[in-house]
C-alpha cells in the first residue's frame, strides 16, 4: 500500500515554493499461495501487482521555475526529454524551467526536498557570480556536502521566511559556484531549456520532410497558448494554414517541446493556476480562469504534476498568512 506525504512551505518572502515529499511503500515481498486468494477491503485502498512491479510515477510534465531537489534517502528514477536518469541519497536533481521530465520511486521509501525557484531570482544569482547567465551541466549532481546544505535550507521545520531565503540563496550560490557554467545571453534558451525546447532535437526539427519551416509554426502555437492558457487552439485550422496535416504539426510540436500541444497546454494551465492560487484566488475561479472545465479537473492535473492536491498548497499559504496575523476566509 503506497503512502505519500507532501508538505508545502509557501512564504511570501521566498523566491518560490518548497515541497517536502516523503513517499513510502509498505510491501509484501513477491510471493504466491497454493490456494485462491480472495480478499474483502473494509476501508481504504491498496495497490498491488500480479507478475509485475508497482512504483510511484509522475506523468511527463514541466515547471515554469527552476526545480532543485535534494534526495534525503532512497532512490528515484526519472527522465528529462526522454533521457533516463537516476538519483540517490546525497544527490541533487536540477531541472530547468520548461524541461519536460518524469519522476518516480523505486520499490523502496523515498524522501526528497524540492524547491521551485523563480527563474529571475536564479538568474540574479548567476549574474552576481559570473556577470552572465549560467547553466548547470547535468540533471543529477552527486555532491553530498551541497545536498546536505540544500536539505538544511529546505527543512520541514518552521523557520522565518527571511532565514529560509538566506539559506536557499547561500545554497544556490554554492551550487552555481561548484557546478555552474557562464553562458552568453543569446544561448540561454537552448542551454537551460527555459522555453521548453529539446535542445537535441531543435536543429533537426526546423524543417519538416517536405521542406516547410516547422519551428516557426510550433513556436507560434506555443506563444498563443502561453499568452492565453484558457484558449482552445484549433490545431486543424493552424495546420491547414501551414499546408500540413494536423498529425504532422502535433508530432513536430512534441519533438520540439517534449509534449503534444494539448498536454503542454494542460501543464501550462496548472502552472498559471498555481500562481493564481498563491495570489489568493479561490480554487474554482482559478480553474475557470486558466481554462479547466471545473476545479476537479484542475485538481487531477495538479496532482499529476506536483504529486499533491491544490488543497495542500492552499493550506500551506493559509498557515503562512495566519502566522503573519492575516485572516483568510
Amino acid at each position: 500500500m503506497a503512502v505519500s506525504q507532501h508538505i508545502w512551505h509557501c512564504g511570501a518572502g521566498l523566491p518560490g515554493d518548497v515541497l517536502i515529499a516523503d513517499l513510502r511503500a509498505y510491501r509484501y515481498a513477491p510471493h504466491f499461495h497454493d490456494a485462491w486468494s480472495i480478499g474483502a477491503i473494509a476501508r481504504g485502498r491498496c495497490d498491488f501487482t500480479v507478475h509485475g512491479e508497482l512504483a510511484y510515477r509522475y506523468a511527463p510534465h514541466f515547471h515554469d521555475a527552476w526545480s532543485i531537489g535534494a534526495v534525503e534517502h532512497g532512490h528515484c528514477a526519472f527522465t528529462v526529454h526522454g533521457v533516463a536518469h537516476s538519483a540517490a541519497a546525497g544527490d541533487l536533481v536540477v531541472i530547468a524551467p520548461g524541461q519536460v521530465h518524469t519522476g518516480g520511486t523505486s520499490d523502496a521509501p523515498l524522501a526528497y526536498r524540492m524547491a521551485y525557484i523563480d527563474a529571475a531570482w536564479f538568474d540574479d544569482h548567476a549574474q552576481a557570480l559570473f556577470g552572465a547567465a549560467s547553466r548547470l551541466a547535468a540533471p543529477v549532481i552527486t555532491a553530498p556536502a551541497l545536498c546536505t546544505q540544500w536539505l538544511a535550507a529546505l527543512t520541514p521545520a518552521s523557520i522565518p521566511d527571511g532565514e529560509r531565503r538566506e539559506r536557499i540563496s547561500a545554497a544556490l550560490f554554492g551550487l552555481l559556484a561548484a557546478h555552474g557554467n557562464a553562458i552568453g545571453a543569446g544561448h540561454m534558451d537552448g542551454a537551460n531549456g527555459a522555453d521548453g525546447a529539446n535542445g537535441a532535437d531543435r536543429a533537426d526539427d526546423t524543417r519538416s520532410a517536405d521542406g516547410k519551416d516547422a519551428a516557426d509554426v510550433c513556436a507560434l502555437l506555443r506563444e498563443r497558448m502561453a499568452a492565453d492558457p484558457a484558449c482552445a487552439p484549433d490545431l486543424e485550422a493552424l495546420a491547414r494554414a501551414q499546408d500540413r496535416h494536423r498529425t504532422t504539426l502535433v508530432k513536430q510540436f512534441a519533438r520540439r517541446y517534449g509534449l503534444p500541444p494539448q498536454a503542454w497546454l494542460r501543464n501550462w494551465r496548472v502552472a498559471r493556476a498555481r500562481v493564481l492560487l498563491r495570489a489568493g484566488l479561490p480554487l474554482a475561479q482559478a480553474a475557470q480562469a486558466v481554462g479547466f472545465a471545473d476545479q476537479a479537473h484542475l485538481t487531477r492535473v495538479f496532482k499529476q504534476v506536483y504529486g499533491s492536491t491544490p488543497g495542500a498548497l492552499l493550506r500551506a499559504d493559509s498557515q503562512t498568512l495566519r502566522e503573519r496575523g492575516v485572516s483568510i476566509r
